[in-house]
């Protein structure tokens, strides 16, 4: 397809000011009314100046850097994971960067603030303990005795595996003492990178990342300051049967330290975004995310569906609860990233060694998957051990069991690696009704046995066709089909969207006839009953069949109106502009020079006066409207001198 580049109106003159000439296909879209800084949907906290923006892949990259300085903007990064996503630092607030932006419906896909994000923090209960998550023998933790078996059954699974030092595990967080004594063996060291030689030599776009990367401070040293990352790096991938300290649940592994969160535990959705980018670039296919807060982010969703593509897991903490440190219901006030609803994310709830639900810990039925043990958890941290409760904790015991899973089976998809986590989770009256297992992880389960037997269903489109075209306020039956192995036909709960229009509907068949303008890209997907996902994807796109381009102005003439300065008139022929494109050069010597773009004149205008200076000039003019623009009249020329 032909890229249009898009020249919006308000930076004609300053964005193309000394440019040879305007592309023949440039096309000037209306300019927005002045966008007002009305409240975002969501009042989470945002990074001040700070945004995320996905363009649509027409754009050319002039056209991208048009939008950008339409709202003082700088671009900070661009994320290979989703195509057209980009880190926008802007010179305006906020909302009001995000509202002009939104103006350019089709143009623009999304913009959104970037919101801050932040470790979920242990509840103010430290307790002590031990290591009653991996084999509970009904032990006492911080006074109040265990019971036998409340655990994830680890020694169990040892038995099967205890990990491989090829399977890397991302640890998306605020970094990790990857100098511990009980972490260094463990620790990733990046094998397409030269340390030291000032190179990037695997080509990720990062120089010297031999260990990770730190996003926080923008360099290649991702070491914990604040202590989180450190201990849940501990409890999935702390080395084991080595003498010292404490044991993972992969005994051999590599940490990947990825720091987004700074020493306060705080950081930013684009953050988030740059660390899973890195991962997934380096094809892991887990990342632990300990984290939690802000509001929904398109941009971050995007990313995790994406990540899907490698087979990644999001395993993410289901979150502490409120201020008062009392577990909220996910289902009816989500908490990202857990909520987010993508095939490959893994929702976890923390558990005591009683088997109940912390009382600090989120629960959703339909929203958190599992849960896993998270109080009075010890680990590493610092340069030495502490205990620490959270659905932080919970999370890593998750992260570690869907390692093991995926060292045993490697070509497994990440549907199949998540529904073995989930249908072997140990059933817990605690639980019942809160998670959508309702049971704790089980990690000898998960290692053990046979790959599941569930297959995804198959979904076909029957219509429209793919790449089909039609007129505005045509009706488009959509059709299709939906079959599993193992629950027959699922046709009836198929769900229809738009990728421009959001849902369309239901079932295997409807009509629509409300359809906007634009190219569709038409998806219609079923879950099974065992949570795996099928698909099917048609582009159709849709026109306006009286578009055209306008007609071209004529009879140009032009008036002296003072040394320096003069006006140009024309005879509008056109009903459907949208603007005016002027032209204008300079004479020199024998020759015209200095082609600059002037304007634009508003639709419906019949002159245009400017003060070029003492010299001779010349003009010309054209219509423009979304469809193209007309034939350039002559040119007339003005003595100013």
């Amino acid at each position: 397809m032909k890229k249009v580049q898009w020249l919006p109106m308000s930076l004609l003159a300053a964005a193309l000011a000394g440019a040879s000439a305007m592309a023949d296909d440039a096309i000037v879209p209306p300019l927005p009314q002045p966008a007002k800084a009305t409240a975002l949907v969501s009042e989470a906290p945002f990074v001040p100046n700070s945004i995320l923006v996905r363009f649509s892949a027409n754009l050319t990259p002039t056209s991208r850097a048009n939008f950008r300085q339409l709202v003082g903007g700088t671009l900070e990064k661009e994320f290979s994971l989703v195509p057209g996503l980009e880190h926008i630092k802007v010179d305006i607030d906020v909302p009001t960067a995000i509202n002009t932006l939104k103006a350019f419906s089709g143009l623009v896909l999304y913009a959104e603030p970037d919101y801050v994000v932040q470790r979920c923090a242990p509840p103010n209960d430290p307790s002590y303990g031990v290591l009653w998550g991996m084999n509970n023998i009904g032990q006492t933790v911080n006074g109040d005795p265990g019971i036998a078996n409340a655990d994830i059954n680890a020694p169990e699974a040892w038995a099967t595996t205890t990990g491989s030092a090829v399977t890397v595990i991302a640890d998306i967080d605020t970094g990790v003492n990857y100098n511990h004594p009980d972490l260094a063996a463990n620790s990733w060291i990046n094998p397409g990178e030269i340390a030291g030689n000032g190179i990037d030599d695997d080509g990720n776009g990062y120089i010297d990342d031999t260990r990770g990367w730190d996003f926080v401070n923008n360099d290649n040293n991702p070491i914990d300051d604040n202590g989180h990352g450190t201990h849940t790096a501990g409890t999935f991938g702390a080395v084991g049967n080595n003498g010292v300290g404490v044991t993972g649940v992969n005994w051999q592994c590599k940490i990947m330290a990825l720091k987004f969160l700074n020493s306060a535990g705080s950081g930013s959705t684009s953050g988030a975004l740059a660390a899973l980018n890195y991962a997934v670039n380096k094809g892991v296919k887990v990342s632990n995310n300990s984290w939690g807060g802000g509001g929904f982010s398109q941009s971050m969703l995007d990313a995790i569906n994406s990540a899907a593509g490698i087979g990644h897991i999001f395993v993410a903490a289901a979150g502490n609860g409120g201020a008062d440190q009392i577990g909220d219901n996910n289902d009816s006030l989500p908490s990202y990233p857990a909520s987010y609803n993508a095939a490959n994310v893994i929702s976890v709830a923390s558990t005591t060694n009683n088997d109940t639900r912390s009382s600090f810990s989120n629960y959703g039925a339909t929203s958190v998957d599992l849960g896993a043990p998270g109080s009075t958890i010890y680990s590493t941290y610092g340069s030495g051990y502490a205990y620490l409760s959270g659905t932080s904790m919970a999370t890593p015991h998750v992260t570690g069991v869907v390692a093991l899973v995926q060292t045993l089976n490697p070509t497994w998809t990440h549907e199949q690696v998540k529904q073995r986590i989930l249908s072997t989770a140990r059933p817990v009256s605690a639980l019942a009704g809160f998670t959508v297992s309702g049971g704790v992880l089980n990690a000898a389960a998960a290692v053990a046995g046979a790959p599941p037997v569930n297959s995804a269903p198959t979904v076909t489109i029957s219509s429209p066709a793919n790449g089909q075209s039609f007129n505005t306020g045509t009706s488009i039956t959509f059709t299709g089909s939906a079959t599993d192995t193992q629950d027959g036909s699922l046709t009836a709960a198929l769900a229809w969207s738009s990728s421009i229009q959001g849902a369309l509907g239901t079932g295997g068949s409807f009509s629509r006839s409300d359809l906007i303008i634009g190219t569709h890209v038409i998806t219609a997907i079923v879950t099974d009953s065992g949570g795996l996902n099928g698909s099917a994807s048609v582009t159709i796109s849709v026109q306006d069949p009286a578009a055209a381009p306008p007609a071209a102005p004529s009879n140009l003439t032009g008036t002296r109106l003072a040394r320096g300065s003069g006006r140009i008139n024309w005879v509008d022929n056109a009903s459907n502009e949208t603007a005016f494109e002027i032209q204008r050069e300079r004479r020199s010597g024998s020759s015209w020079v200095g082609t600059t773009n002037l304007g634009p004149a508003a639709a419906n205008s019949t002159s245009f006066s400017d003060s070029p200076g003492r010299n001779r000039w010349r003009y010309r003019v054209r219509a423009v409207n979304l469809d193209g623009g007309s034939a350039w009249t002559g040119w007339v020329e003005l003595d100013l001198r």
